[in-house]
């Protein structure tokens, strides 16, 4: 009977490898997706911010305006670089080291247009990582943005957040509509999140069954 398990098993064990190899395609796709994205959205808020603060803008030098200008191009020529270096970090993408005691909703998207969507926190933080890349831009040139913990003016806006070892990295800390694509992909993602969940716990349940049946089978062949 052990040998029939253990041929489940393996067959079950194979069906899961095969779901973490497609998983990663979507990961991967996720992150060109937020890179195009990150590549718009970089000269598309430039954009915002400038006519925002339009008495800023036009206090700056020629000169200023250009260097300005070539930072945020440079910056949306990165952008591919900089999401994946975000993105491909430790902890965000469940299939590369599944976990049975994961929460089966963690990658779930919640609201709809009337109430703005709410997007998973383990992947919408480095998303805004990624985008808050622009405030040290803004701040350089005097845009009301603060991307570190120190004293200014009251009317700054935070772009940055603390971490866990006490250290601040740049974040976008405002309302943020992800594109469809990078909504489509991350739902694809979920999709096989659930059906990969509900594969390990089967795979642990199967090892579980192993276990006590060779515990005993050891008992029965003990004189």
């Amino acid at each position: 009977m052990s040998e029939k398990l253990e041929d489940i098993l393996a067959i079950k064990e194979n069906e899961l490898l095969s779901l973490c190899a497609i998983m990663q395609e979507i990961r991967v796709k996720f992150i060109i997706s937020t890179s195009d994205f990150a590549a718009k959205w970089y000269e598309e808020t430039a954009k915002q911010y400038i006519k925002k603060y339009s008495e800023i803008s036009l206090n700056l030098s020629t000169d200023s305006f250009g260097d300005l200008k070539k930072k945020v191009k440079m910056l949306v020529a990165e952008s591919k670089e900089i999401s994946e270096k975000v993105l491909g970090q430790s902890g965000i993408w469940w299939h590369e080291k599944p976990e049975l005691h994961s929460a089966v909703s963690q990658y779930d998207q919640l609201g709809n247009q009337q109430v703005g969507n709410k997007y998973p926190e383990v992947v919408d933080r480095p998303v805004r990582i990624v985008l808050g890349e622009l405030g040290g831009i803004l701040e350089e040139f005097g845009f009301r943005v603060r991307t570190s913990v120190t004293f200014g003016p009251h009317n700054e806006e935070y772009w940055f957040e603390k971490t866990e070892e006490k250290t601040t990295s740049p974040y976008f800390p405002h309302m943020l509509e992800w594109s469809k694509q990078m909504q489509e992909t991350l739902n694809e993602y979920n999709q096989l999140y659930k059906q990969a969940m509900l594969l390990l716990q089967s795979i642990q349940m199967i090892k579980d069954e192993i276990k006590k049946r060779k515990i005993i089978d050891l008992w029965d062949s003990t004189s």
